[in-house]
């Protein structure tokens, strides 16, 4: 079988990851590169001299004629790179988020619907421990009927918002365009409550957030989101990328009427706590880009189904979107869902 070819849109952090991931497995080919900075353009020439590098992503789009494009470039760009990429006959992987608007998410289901391609969304804490091992036990019914779930992503980005940090990232700071943490972090916390949810809709959401860490990021790095859902179940997202040596938060925690799952425990009224095991493959807090690759490049080839597929990425979305209009509006606000 022919390899897949991939295109790599920002190959920093996570699109690097990906990137070594895909070439460990074996199954895609590194064709091309879209990159800004100058001195990973010269790295990227002399590791991959024959790949199509540029600056102008439509025409290293249009030059290499990928079939996968990976999409880890700035947050707000995912929406419109990623409909030129589906409209072009690609496969997508978007670092989450998918989008930063229900208008680009409607778009892009729109764009994958049309081509027969599939989007899937990189919600990487699906594969973690011990977080991603509460989410499976929620979802299997270990606790019981779920009537309240949280979300956390409590992460001092200090360093990446201080224009002289070890890891500063301009794209995120930008005046213009700054990375919204409520979609770039938030998301993963609220991904991982969606999915034990199974498609039970979010009515409407109230957001307060502020911007008083006194980071270099220019609008809120600090929300409090709570949700209502269609059955009665409640959900709070807290986000904090502003805070003192916030590693992640708790990321995840559920309760139901026959147990519950915080800080990688399982807690039941009759019986002593159940420290959850960690599974071979699983990694351990931290993100599961090796399993990302591996489950995308197995549903291109038809060997499981998208279980990070676009609904879940648009649901996501629509939620972070209904949030910010609730912080403008000072009320709740229903949520589009998808």
């Amino acid at each position: 079988m022919a390899k897949h070819r991939a295109l790599i849109i920002g190959p920093g952090g996570a699109g690097t990851a990906v990137m070594d991931n895909m070439e460990a497995d074996g199954r895609a080919e590194l064709v091309a590169f879209v990159e800004t900075r100058e001195e990973r353009i010269r790295e990227l020439k002399e590791k991959y001299p024959d790949a199509v590098i540029g600056t102008d992503y439509a025409k290293v789009l249009a030059e290499a004629k990928p079939d996968i494009v990976v999409d880890a470039g700035p947050d707000f760009l995912h929406g419109p790179q990623c409909v030129a990429a589906l409209e072009a006959g690609c496969h997508v992987l978007i670092e989450k988020p998918m989008a930063t608007s229900v208008e680009d998410a409607q778009k892009l289901l729109a764009a994958e619907k049309k081509s027969g391609k599939i989007i899937m969304v990189d919600y990487t804490m699906r594969y973690s421990h011990p977080w991603g091992t509460m989410m499976r036990a929620a979802k299997n019914g270990d606790i019981g009927d779920i009537f309240y779930l949280a979300g956390f992503y409590i992460h001092d980005m200090w360093d990446w918002y201080d224009e002289k940090g070890q890891y500063t990232t301009p794209w995120r700071i930008d005046r213009d365009n700054p990375q919204n943490i409520l979609f770039g972090g938030g998301c993963h916390g609220l991904d991982m409550v969606l999915y034990v949810m199974d498609g039970i809709a979010v009515k409407d959401v109230f957001c307060a957030g502020n911007s008083l860490s006194g980071s270099n990021m220019p609008i809120e790095d600090c929300f409090l989101v709570t949700m209502k859902f269609e059955n009665g179940a409640v959900g709070k997202i807290m986000v904090s990328s502003g805070c003192n040596r916030g590693d992640f938060g708790e990321m995840f925690e559920a309760y139901g009427t026959e147990g519950t799952l915080v800080n990688g425990k399982l807690l039941k009224r009759t019986a002593d706590p159940v420290e959850l095991e960690q599974d071979d493959e699983q990694v351990q807090e931290g993100h599961g880009w090796n399993l990302t690759v591996r489950d995308f490049l197995d549903v291109l080839d038809g060997k499981r189904d998208n279980w990070m597929n676009s609904t879940f990425g648009a649901r996501n979305t629509s939620i972070c979107d209904a949030a910010m209009k609730s912080i403008a509006s000072g009320k709740v606000e229903p949520v589009t869902w998808f």
